[in-house]
């Protein structure tokens, strides 16, 4: 028998996967060979625009207007549309800059509401938003959950004023980098509660990581959700299901407070 070995590789630019296939067995057209192994293996790339050669895998929603709707679902996967400013579709930028997701469809709609009050011309869209690769979502980019603000600990929040968002965001790095040491802070996806009395959740995608996921969008009736996706509360980033399915890194208090008093 022979071991299949997996690892990736997270860079700004650019996610690999790397593959070892026993020798002789022969290549896809989903990887390129690098190098030889060890042990009788060769080492396979896979790279970025390859990235959906397995699964994708739903993480949540997003609520938009139904012209940026139609350009993420034309292109395939999510980026800003021309012509856009900076920003998450409408969601305070709580836990840094990037795009908000939540588990509750119901939250994505009020979103959606909102977002085409202020794009005339167009209609509300909540959109489902999947990992191109479930393999890449699971393993290759980093989670963490922010803990709640409390005695000594203040992670989450934003402001109007640049020297307090920049703070608030130095400390999420500090926090992220105690956490998770060796990752890198701007490609680690936030998770934290929405509603703390309900316990939905929210997360944001970084800006460097938008071009691994895609949308697929359409018009919530407040009832139907499409195939292959749920919502809260049977899903719920809060969940030990979905905390150890996605290897997120759970809230450490101590660390918390740590970063909170590295920038006072």
């Amino acid at each position: 028998m022979f071991k299949l070995a997996l690892a990736f590789v997270f860079t700004a630019s650019v996610l690999q996967r790397v593959v070892a296939h026993p020798v002789g067995e022969g290549r896809t057209d989903l990887a390129i060979r690098k190098s030889d192994g060890n042990n009788g293996l060769e080492v396979w790339e896979v790279r970025d625009e390859k990235i959906e050669a397995d699964a994708a895998e739903f993480i949540g929603f997003h609520g938009t207007n139904s012209k940026t709707a139609k350009f993420w679902m034309d292109q395939g996967y999510i980026s800003k549309p021309p012509g856009s400013g900076g920003g998450g579709s409408g969601a305070d930028a709580e836990l840094g800059p990037g795009l908000y997701v939540t588990d509750d469809p119901q939250i994505a709609l009020a979103f959606a509401n909102n977002n085409a009050q202020v794009n005339p011309g167009t209609t509300p869209k909540v959109c489902a938003i999947s990992s191109r690769s479930s393999d890449n979502w699971r393993i290759a980019i980093k989670k963490v959950f922010i803990p709640e603000k409390q005695t000594g600990i203040d992670l989450i929040g934003d402001s109007a004023n640049a020297a307090i968002k920049q703070k608030y965001e130095n400390r999420r790095t500090k926090y992220i980098n105690l956490v998770r040491p060796g990752v890198q802070a701007s490609t680690t996806v936030r998770f934290s509660l929405f509603d703390r009395t309900r316990k939905t959740g929210q997360l944001v995608l970084p800006d460097l990581t938008t071009q691994f996921f895609s949308a697929n969008c359409f018009t919530f009736d407040g009832h139907t959700l499409p195939d292959g996706t749920s919502g809260f509360p049977d899903f719920s980033y809060n969940s030990q299901t979905l905390r150890q399915r996605w290897d997120i890194s759970a809230e450490d208090l101590a660390k918390a407070r740590t970063a909170t008093a590295a920038y006072p």
